[in-house]
């Protein structure tokens, strides 16, 4: 984890996988194909869809199959897999697949939707772009993180750590420079099943608690004036966050 971290965001660009499933064989059989971009799409991208929501969400084949094949239990099993068993596309692929093999072959043919609902296969391109932060220091990093949307947020805590296995480079990069209690705390945020919009504000009131010790802390040792020119600073500091216009 040498250099600089670049903070980046992230665009999405979602068009047709080419599979149509009617049917929960024909399902089993669109999970099998998926590439990896189709299945992070259907199961894990929801936090970004709906970042206000701290509810547990569904995945887009349970919805599916609760909805419109009205099959409560399989729909069930596809929840639990993608709740438990997401962290690489192969065990999210063979957990599905499972869920739906419990379900008997001729069981699956005829548990099907009405004709004009089948389920559509998407896949999503993912396309990085720089936010304009190059970090050099957790400092800068979270100072960028700040100010940066929630697909930044979304991509370096979910997206990239899913595709690249293991943790976020993000926290990695924290953790070498000093700031492993602050990476540890933001990786179990991201586990938490909170939403987008809770986890950035409380990764950020974290940060600025961190930050308002360290400065009392270095003030206890400060000469007269530099106590003075830190209250300043940290009054100042109090004043933007009240004014400023911030999301909830």
């Amino acid at each position: 984890m040498d250099g600089p971290f670049e903070l980046m965001s992230v665009i999405h660009l979602v068009r047709p996988a080419g599979d149509r499933a009617g049917d929960l064989e024909a399902l089993r059989a669109g999970i099998a194909r998926a590439e990896p971009a189709t299945l992070f799409y259907h199961a894990l991208q929801h936090p970004l869809r709906r970042p206000d929501s701290d509810e547990a969400r569904d995945d887009d084949w349970s919805t599916w199959v609760r909805g419109v094949v009205q099959d409560g239990e399989t729909a069930e099993h596809l929840a639990y897999a993608v709740q438990h068993r997401a962290g690489s596309a192969d065990e999210l692929r063979e957990a599905l697949l499972e869920a739906l093999g419990a379900v008997p072959e001729k069981a699956r043919a005829v548990r099907a939707a009405p004709a004009g609902a089948e389920f559509t296969f998407l896949t999503v391109e993912s396309v990085p772009v720089p936010t304009g932060c190059v970090a050099h220091d957790a400092a800068e990093l979270m100072t960028g993180l700040e100010d940066a949307d929630l697909n930044a947020w979304f991509y370096h805590l979910f997206e990239q750590p899913w595709f690249a296995g293991g943790p976020p480079a993000l926290t990695q990069w924290l953790a070498a420079r000093g700031a492993a209690r602050l990476a540890r705390a933001i990786e179990d945020e991201a586990k938490s099943g909170r939403g987008l919009l809770t986890l950035r504000r409380r990764v950020l009131r974290r940060w600025r608690q961190r930050r308002l010790g360290s400065r009392i802390a270095a003030a206890a040792g400060a000469t007269e004036g530099d106590r003075r020119d830190t209250e300043r600073a940290a009054v100042a500091g109090l004043v933007r966050r009240i004014t400023r216009t911030d999301e909830p």
